[in-house]
C-alpha cells in the first residue's frame, strides 16, 4: 500500500481526532449522561451512576433526540463535547424553564434556528437563559461556574472516579463511575491507521489539533501504537487552548478559531501571542492539510488558509457531504483509510 497521490503536495498533515481517527461514541455517551445528571442535580435529584450506565442508550436517545441534536450542533460549529452538553442545558432551560427541562424535542427545534457559527451565540444563549431562569449571567456564561461544574461531571463519566481525583485533586460531585476512557476503539481499521501514520511520518510533519485534553488524547494513540509517528511538539490539544486563553485573556480560541491548528503547525512551544497576532511564517500554511469531520474543523482550517480534507466518519456520515461541498472542502473522503491506495 502507498499514500494517495494528492498527499504529495503537503509537508504537514494535522488531524482532528474524534470522528477522524477516534470514535466519538463514548464522548457522546458522556455528554448525554452529563446533561442528564446536571439537570437532575439542579432539580434536587441525585442520579445512580450504575443505573444510568445500564440505561445509557435510552438517556442518550432522549437527551439528543436520537442523535439529531448532536448532528445539528456539530454542524453549527460546536466542537468540544463539553460545549455540546453545556449548550444543550442552556437551550433546555431557555425553552422549558427550570422545572420542565426534560422536553428535549423543543431543544432540537430551537437549535435548528441558531446561526451556522454557534460559538458567536454562546453569550446570547447565556443572557437569554438568565432572563428565563433568574440565574446569574456570570454563573451561566461559558467558562463560568455552570460550565465548569458540567465539565467536571463529564470528566468523571469519561475518566472514572479514581483517575478524575488523581488528575484534578478533588472528589467529584457524584461518585460511582468507572470511566468510559478504557473502552475506546479507533474509528477505522487499526492496522490501516498504523500504516497511514507510518507512511505520512516518513517525510511529513504529522500533528493533532483536538478538543481533547492531553490526558484523554494520549491513551488511544499510545495503545494503538501510533504516538511515535506524531511530531513531539505537534500534539496540540485542549490544554493548550486553556493555557493560551488564560495567558491572553481571550476566551474564544477553541475551534472554529484557527489557533489550535496553527499551534500544531508551528509547535506547541511556539509563542501563543505570536500565533494570535499572526506573527508566523505564513508560507508553511500553503503546504498544510487539515483533516476533520465537523463544521468547526473546516471553518478553522479556512480561517488559517490551509487546505481541508473532510472525512465522512463523523456524526452526520454521508449526509455531511453536501455541507462540505458547499463550504468548499478541497477533498471529501469516506474515511482516512482512503489515504491509502494499492501499490508499492
Amino acid at each position: 500500500m502507498k499514500l494517495a497521490k494528492f498527499l504529495g503536495k503537503y509537508d504537514t498533515v494535522i488531524f482532528d481526532m474524534d470522528g477522524v481517527i477516534t470514535s466519538e461514541q463514548n464522548y457522546w455517551n458522556c455528554a448525554a449522561l452529563t446533561v442528564w445528571e446536571y439537570l437532575n442535580y439542579n432539580s434536587g435529584q441525585k442520579i445512580n451512576a450504575a443505573e444510568c450506565m445500564q440505561n445509557i442508550s435510552k438517556i442518550r436517545s432522549r437527551v439528543f433526540s436520537d442523535d439529531e441534536l448532536i448532528s445539528v450542533l456539530k454542524g453549527k460549529g460546536v466542537n468540544s463535547n463539553w460545549d455540546l452538553g453545556y449548550v444543550t442545558v442552556l437551550i433546555a432551560w431557555i425553552c422549558n424553564g427550570k422545572k420542565d427541562w426534560n422536553y428535549f424535542d423543543k431543544v432540537l427545534e430551537y437549535a435548528r434556528s441558531l446561526s451556522d457559527n454557534i460559538i458567536d451565540e454562546y453569550d446570547n444563549l447565556a443572557i437569554k437563559c438568565a432572563e428565563k431562569t433568574g440565574f446569574d449571567y456570570e454563573w451561566l456564561k461559558r467558562n463560568g461556574t455552570m460550565w465548569t461544574t458540567m465539565r467536571d461531571i463529564f470528566q468523571t463519566w469519561f475518566l472514572g472516579d479514581e483517575l478524575f481525583k488523581k488528575t484534578f485533586g478533588y472528589i467529584p460531585i457524584n461518585t460511582g463511575k468507572t470511566g468510559l476512557l478504557y473502552k475506546e476503539e479507533p474509528i477505522v481499521d487499526k492496522n490501516k491507521l498504523i500504516t497511514i501514520m507510518s507512511l505520512l511520518s516518513r517525510n511529513k510533519r504529522v500533528c493533532t489539533g483536538t478538543g481533547r485534553p492531553y490526558i484523554e488524547m494520549l491513551p488511544p494513540i499510545e495503545n494503538w501504537g501510533i504516538k511515535q509517528y506524531f511530531a513531539q511538539n505537534g500534539l496540540c490539544n485542549y490544554d493548550n487552548v486553556v493555557e493560551a486563553e488564560k495567558e491572553l485573556n481571550n476566551n474564544a480560541l477553541t475551534k472554529p478559531h484557527p489557533y489550535m491548528f496553527l499551534k500544531a503547525l508551528y509547535g506547541t512551544d511556539y509563542s501563543n501571542k505570536r500565533i494570535v497576532d499572526g506573527d508566523y511564517d505564513k508560507a508553511k500554511i500553503k503546504t498544510t492539510l487539515v483533516v476533520g469531520d465537523a463544521g468547526a474543523d473546516i471553518l478553522a482550517a479556512q480561517a488559517m488558509g490551509a487546505d481541508f480534507c473532510a472525512v465522512l466518519t463523523g456524526i452526520q456520515g454521508e449526509r455531511a457531504r453536501g455541507y462540505f461541498e458547499k463550504l468548499g472542502a478541497n477533498y471529501i473522503l469516506k474515511s482516512v483509510e482512503d489515504f491509502l491506495v494499492e501499490g508499492e
